[in-house]
C-alpha cells in the first residue's frame, strides 16, 4: 500500500521562500519595523516606519474617535532541526483575512505591525527578536498615546509568536502608565515560551483582559492556560476538523490547525457566533457535565474567566452557534 503526503503549490512557494533570510528591500534593524494602516481594502495600506509613527495621527483617514486594533503576525515554523523557517508577512493570508474582516465590521482603525524583517530565519533567531521588537513597537505606540490615541479603545491581537510580541508591547506600556484594555493571543507560540527561555509568555498580568484561542495546543501552540479566559475549540489541539491527518513539515497543510486560530477570529469579527461552554476539560464538555455559555472571538466579554470549550465545522463558516456548545 502506497502512502502519499499532500503538497500544494502554496506549499512549494512557502518552502522556497523559507530559504530567504530577509524579505526583499528590508533590513534586519529595529528601525525597519513598520506599521501598515488599512482603511479601504485588505491589499492596499499606508506604511509608516516605527520611528516616524507619530505622522500616522495626521492621516486624514485615521479617526481618533474609533477603536484601534493592532494585529501582529508571527513566525510559524519552529522546528530548529530544519535550516529554514516559514514566516508570515504583512502581505500574507492571515493578515489579509483578518484585515478584511475588520473592514467589513467597521468602526476600527486597522493597524498591522510588520516585523517580517526580524522574524525571518530560524526559530531561535526570531525568538531572540521578540523582546526588542515588542519594546520598539511599544515606544511607537507610546508616542501615539501621548499624542491623543485613546487607550480605552486599543486592542492588540497577535498570532503565534506575534502574541508574545503583543505581550511585550503591553508590558512596555504598562510600566509607563498605560494598561492595554484587551490583548488577544491566537494560538500563542509554544517553543521557547512554555517554559519561558528568554521572554515571559503572554499572561493575565499583561492587560485588563487577556483572551486566548488554542487550536494547536502542545505543538505549534501553547499547551496550557495562559489568559484570563482560554478557548479550546475541538479541544484546542491538532488536528482541527477539516485539517489533513498526515502532512509534511513546512507545508501549508502542516500549519492547518495552527492557522485555524486566525480563521476563527476573523469569522467572529464578521459576526460568526462561536458559542462556547465553561468547563474543566474537554471530556466533561463532551459528556454534557458543564454549564455557562459565552462567546469565543471578538464578542468575548471582559468578565469571562477559566476554560471554555466548543466544536466547530470542518470548513467555513466554522461557527456552529449554540450547537457548538452542546
Amino acid at each position: 500500500m502506497k502512502f502519499a503526503f499532500p503538497l500544494s503549490k502554496d506549499s512549494f512557494r512557502q518552502i522556497q521562500r523559507a530559504l530567504i533570510s530577509v524579505p526583499k528591500g528590508r533590513k534586519t534593524e529595529l528601525s525597519d519595523i513598520r506599521i501598515n494602516f488599512y482603511s479601504t481594502n485588505e491589499i492596499d495600506s499606508k506604511l509608516y516606519k516605527i520611528g516616524k509613527i507619530s505622522s500616522l495621527l495626521s492621516d486624514p483617514v485615521f479617526d481618533l474617535q474609533k477603536r484601534t486594533m493592532v494585529y501582529i503576525h508571527g513566525l510559524v515554523h519552529y522546528c530548529v532541526s530544519y535550516p529554514m523557517a516559514y514566516v508570515e508577512k504583512a502581505s500574507d493570508s492571515s493578515v489579509a483575512r483578518v484585515v478584511k474582516a475588520y473592514l467589513a465590521h467597521g468602526g476600527f482603525n486597522i493597524l498591522v505591525l510588520d516585523w517580517a524583517n526580524l522574524a525571518f530565519g530560524d526559530y531561535i533567531s526570531a525568538l531572540l527578536n521578540v523582546k526588542p521588537v515588542g519594546n520598539e513597537a511599544g515606544k511607537g505606540l507610546l508616542k501615539l498615546l501621548k499624542q491623543g490615541l485613546n487607550i480605552e479603545g486599543l486592542h492588540i491581537v497577535g498570532h503565534s509568536m506575534g502574541a508574545h510580541v503583543g505581550a511585550v508591547i503591553a508590558r512596555y506600556l504598562k510600566i509607563r502608565g498605560y494598561t492595554i484594555p484587551r490583548l488577544t493571543g491566537l494560538d500563542a507560540a509554544h517553543p521557547g515560551f512554555y517554559p519561558p527561555i528568554l521572554t515571559a509568555p503572554i499572561n493575565p498580568k499583561d492587560a485588563d483582559f487577556v483572551d486566548i484561542i488554542h487550536t494547536d495546543g502542545g505543538w505549534f501552540g501553547a499547551p496550557d492556560r495562559t489568559g484570563h479566559v482560554d478557548f479550546w475549540p475541538n479541544d484546542g489541539t491538532a488536528k482541527q476538523p477539516g485539517c489533513l491527518p498526515f502532512t509534511l513539515p513546512l507545508t501549508v497543510e502542516n500549519f492547518c490547525s495552527h492557522w485555524r486560530s486566525w480563521l476563527y477570529w476573523a469569522e467572529s469579527v464578521e459576526g460568526g457566533e462561536f458559542v462556547a461552554r465553561k468547563c474543566d476539560n474537554y471530556d466533561d464538555f463532551l459528556r454534557g457535565k458543564c454549564s455557562g455559555n459565552g462567546y469565543m472571538g471578538l464578542a468575548a466579554t471582559p468578565n469571562m474567566r477559566g476554560n471554555y470549550y466548543l466544536r466547530t465545522a470542518t470548513r467555513e463558516p466554522f461557527a456552529l452557534g449554540e450547537k457548538g456548545a452542546l
